[in-house]
């Protein structure tokens, strides 16, 4: 669901595409309400990061979508307007209610956004139309080239029924502190050079961005995750004693964004239940309040096979999903020291495997109809991978 649209390339500046593209996400009320709010959680951390690197169209659809997302799907979740009959309730219900808060400071600076992005989109477009009567007045000097001036239109898309919606959520919470973005954006965005001569001026370096050159199967880019090999190498010695008992064991993936790319530096071994086909975490506040102390991004997960080979089982599938709801580019780890081959580094395809699985209602082991739900992802497996392995340091936090 937190997806890239691969930078502010000038098809992606057009703001009616950019608010297509916001939301344009599979969503299913029988996915876990705390998997959504993790979700748009996820959501404002990836805006921070592109906002910082002045990244406006990503902030600008992370923005819109995290707003749909409060007021147009969540709201109706069962498990909210159930939320007093709910185990986790409460802690969901506070969890919606701070998002929300955030929400009308959220919208604000979306619009301010929105104004920059009109301005550029026209400036575009006025220098396209340039360069078409350029072209024109070379190779048909008597001929002028009518085109018609492209001016930015009324964007009603944060409307009024959105606005009301976001006053009754937010209603109860007025008096609230609300979180301050310190974002800052440029007025003025630079599309044409200068005439005159340019003045000698020092300019930082340019920021070596790692090039997004894989996709899903929808066409949705998808930025290269980096994956010490070591790292699982250190997993399954954690796991070798539930693995010798023919348990499950299971961690999660987190890491940085770093120009345009994912390092995995940290795996967290949650407090799990085991069993010799399934393991489920436990005390997630835990291991969330870790995972957000450290400014981490969940990158995926990873767990054993003890007694089985390399797959994604329909249970894994569940799992995996919940994982990409939050991160396109996540990943799931499969080791299988039993057998020869020992590691599978898979995805769910888009599509179909996320649209079939979100809107799965079944729990348990169960067969899906449809085929080619995952894909391996490692670049050494498949040219279309985008996980690679690479050395490099990481730390191992056991919260059990």
């Amino acid at each position: 669901m937190v997806s890239s649209t691969n930078g502010d390339s000038a098809l992606l500046q057009n703001p009616k595409l950019l608010n297509a593209i916001a939301t344009n996400y599979e969503y299913s009320s029988s996915i876990p309400l705390k998997v959504w709010l993790r979700s748009a959680s996820t959501m404002l951390k990836h805006a921070r990061y592109y906002a910082t690197d002045g990244n406006v169209s990503e902030t600008y659809v992370l923005y819109l979508r995290f707003v749909d997302l409060l007021a147009n799907r969540l709201y109706k979740h069962p498990e909210l307007r159930g939320w007093k009959q709910q185990k986790d309730g409460a802690a969901n219900y506070q969890m919606y209610q701070s998002l929300c808060n955030k929400m009308p400071e959220i919208m604000n600076e979306a619009e301010r956004i929105r104004k920059i992005l009109d301005e550029r989109y026209a400036r575009q477009q006025k220098k396209q139309e340039r360069a078409i009567q350029r072209r024109s007045s070379v190779t048909k000097p008597k001929t002028a080239s009518v085109i018609a001036p492209v001016t930015p239109e009324p964007h009603p898309e944060l409307d009024a029924s959105l606005a009301t919606k976001l006053r009754s959520l937010s209603s109860s919470s007025a008096n609230s502190s609300q979180i301050k973005l310190e974002i800052s954006y440029p007025n003025e965005i630079a599309i044409e050079s200068p005439k005159s001569e340019p003045v000698a001026q020092k300019e930082p370096a340019p920021t070596v961005l790692h090039k997004t050159v894989n996709f899903t199967e929808g066409g949705s880019p998808l930025r290269t995750v980096f994956l010490p090999p070591k790292l699982v190498d250190e997993f399954l010695a954690i796991a070798r004693r539930n693995t010798s008992k023919k348990l499950e064991t299971c961690g999660i993936l987190c890491g940085k964004l770093n120009r345009n790319a994912f390092f995995i530096n940290y795996l967290v071994i949650p407090e799990q239940d085991s069993t010799p086909n399934t393991c489920n975490t436990k005390n997630e506040e835990k291991l969330f309040d870790f995972i957000d102390n450290l400014d981490l991004f969940v990158l995926g997960w990873i767990h054993t096979h003890p007694t089985q080979s390399c797959f994604l089982s329909s249970v894994d599938l569940h799992t995996q999903n919940s994982y990409q709801i939050m991160l396109n580019e996540a990943i799931a780890v499969v080791c299988s020291p039993k057998f020869e081959r020992q590691l599978g580094i898979f995805r769910l395809t888009d599509p179909p495997g996320i649209p079939v699985i979100t809107n799965c209602n079944q729990s348990g082991f169960h067969p899906h109809e449809s085929d080619n739900l995952y894909v391996e992802c490692d670049r050494t497996s498949t040219k279309t991978g985008h996980v690679v392995l690479k050395d490099l340091p990481f730390q191992i936090k056991d919260l059990r």
